[in-house]
C-alpha cells in the first residue's frame, strides 16, 4: 500500500501480511481526501483542520491526510504494534506536526478529540454503531466533522452525505 496524492505520494505504507484489520482501499482514500476537499456540503479545509484517524490499523487514512496537508494528524490504535508501524512512517519522513496514542477509547478518556475538526472512525468489524454512539460519538464536541466507514447500512438523523462502494459505506455527519 503506497500514499496516493500529497507531499508523501508513492511513500510505502505498511501493512502486516498476518494483520487483523482492513486496511481502506485506495480508490475509497482517493474519494474520501477528494470530498474533503471539494464537497462544500462539507465545509472543511484540510489545511486548518486537526485530523484524527481514531482507529488507525496501519494509518493510511491519516498519513493521507498528513500527506495531503492536515495541521495536525492524531493517529490512534490501542495496538501497539500498529502505532509501532506508523511511527516508523513517520520516523522516514520529516514531520512534527503528529501525534500518536494507543488509547482505548472505550475505557479512557479521549479529551484530544475534542480539538478535532475531523475524525475517522473505522472500528473493526465486530463493534456495533450501538457502541460507538455510546462510548464515542457522545464524547465529542458539536460541530466536529465524523466520518464513519462501516459493513453496514446504519440510521444516523444528521448525515451530510453518504458514499456507497461494494461492501463498505462511509458516513459524513456532525456531532
Amino acid at each position: 500500500m503506497r500514499v496516493i496524492s500529497g507531499k508523501y505520494k508513492g511513500k510505502k505504507i505498511l501493512v502486516e501480511s498476518n494483520c487483523n484489520y482492513r486496511p481502506t482501499l485506495t480508490r475509497v482514500r482517493e474519494d474520501l481526501f477528494n470530498l474533503l476537499s471539494h464537497n462544500k456540503n462539507l465545509n472543511v479545509n484540510l489545511n486548518e483542520a486537526i485530523f484524527c484517524d481514531l482507529f488507525a490499523g496501519t494509518g493510511s487514512i491519516g498519513i493521507e491526510a498528513l500527506s495531503r496537508g492536515a495541521e495536525k494528524v492524531i493517529f490512534n490504535d490501542i495496538e501497539k504494534n500498529h502505532t509501532d508501524n506508523i511511527e516508523e512512517f513517520t520516523k522516514n519522513i520529516n514531520e512534527e506536526n503528529y501525534e500518536i496514542l494507543n488509547i482505548d477509547p472505550y475505557k479512557q478518556e479521549i479529551n484530544f478529540l475534542n480539538y478535532c475538526q475531523i475524525i475517522y472512525i473505522d472500528p473493526p468489524y465486530d463493534h456495533s454503531f450501538d457502541l460507538i454512539k455510546k462510548k464515542v460519538l457522545n464524547k465529542i464536541n458539536s460541530n466536529v466533522l465524523i466520518i464513519l466507514e462501516s459493513n453496514n447500512s446504519i440510521q444516523i438523523n444528521n448525515i451530510i452525505l453518504k458514499k456507497k462502494y461494494k461492501n463498505k459505506n462511509l458516513f459524513f455527519f456532525r456531532t
